[in-house]
């Protein structure tokens, strides 16, 4: 007996450590399946982005089966794990993709069930809301998935774009008025892009909010242009900073700048001509308005 307790004091520990090491290696195993199913989702995403009526059927065919086979893992992997919130969520998004919306609820809504503090879930009903005619409501979801995560940044963006898009139910929710509204959204955009400095979009939506504002600060339009060429991008990108920097130069009256800016476009780009009438134009009133005065 005296060996056998001492043999089971010997093995307790070793047992424990074991139990341990395989709980955390499966919990290892679990992470890397479930990005595994993100990035298939991604890549179905680019797919189904890419498709067009020049898609044949057979390629449409490979691609809905791959979102069979993907499905199908979802299913197993929350059949594996039922309390992985994240996953929930995740599996929401590839059913709203399909627009099969009704299903994509009922996860994000167990999401929630399971960790009232899923601030994804939060976000993607809110989404849901606010294309289906219930702002104010998504509004103040926008606000609840902000609140547990300050540093996401597109929790701000979909916020501000909300916000800017539905003005009567910002004043209803909010109480604030035309102003207040352009303002504080200008101020989340400006935050969610600052919050993932090298996301082309977030710049370029902060950037132009500014055409959209009453009174629009055209210097601080000008600077938030400038910016995006911090950023990486394509040609094709570039061109549009180059474009914009010339229309926000001429709202400033700089039309040298203008001139500067426009130079930078293709020269087969028609817009390019349009901005150089323009800046002819304004600059011909200008000096004559110099010469009256």
């Amino acid at each position: 007996m005296k060996i056998l307790r001492g043999l089971l004091t010997f093995l307790l520990p070793v047992l424990l450590l074991a139990v341990s090491s395989f709980g955390q290696e499966d919990e290892r195993d679990a992470e890397r399946r479930f990005r595994f199913l993100l990035s298939r989702s991604d890549e179905l995403r680019k797919q189904s982005d890419a498709m067009n009526s020049q898609t044949s059927h057979a390629a449409e065919a490979r691609f809905h089966a791959q979102e069979h086979r993907l499905e199908n893992g979802y299913r197993h992997f929350l059949n594996d794990h039922p309390l992985h919130t994240r996953a929930m969520v995740a599996y929401g998004d590839f059913l709203s993709d399909q627009e099969r919306e009704d299903e994509a609820m009922k996860w994000w809504q167990k999401a929630i069930q399971v960790d009232p503090q899923e601030a994804y879930a939060y976000n993607d009903i809110a989404n849901f809301y606010g294309h289906n005619g219930r702002a104010a409501d998504a509004l103040k979801l926008y606000d609840k998935a902000i609140a547990l995560e300050p540093t996401e940044p597109i929790f701000r963006f979909n916020w501000a774009t909300t916000c800017v898009s539905f003005r009567n139910e910002s004043h209803a929710v909010y109480g604030w008025d035309k102003d207040d509204i352009f303002r504080r959204s200008l101020d989340q955009f400006r935050r969610a892009r600052d919050l993932d400095p090298q996301n082309f979009d977030l710049a370029t939506a902060y950037a132009e909010t500014f055409y959209m504002m009453p009174k629009p600060d055209w210097d601080t339009a000008y600077a938030a242009w400038n910016y995006c060429l911090t950023q990486p991008f394509d040609e094709s990108q570039k061109q549009l900073v180059y474009m914009h920097l010339a229309r926000v130069s001429i709202k400033r009256e700089r039309y040298g700048d203008a001139r500067q800016w426009t130079s930078k476009m293709s020269a087969d780009n028609p817009v390019r001509r349009t901005l150089e009438r323009q800046i002819a134009e304004k600059s011909r009133q200008s000096n004559a308005t110099g010469e009256q005065r």
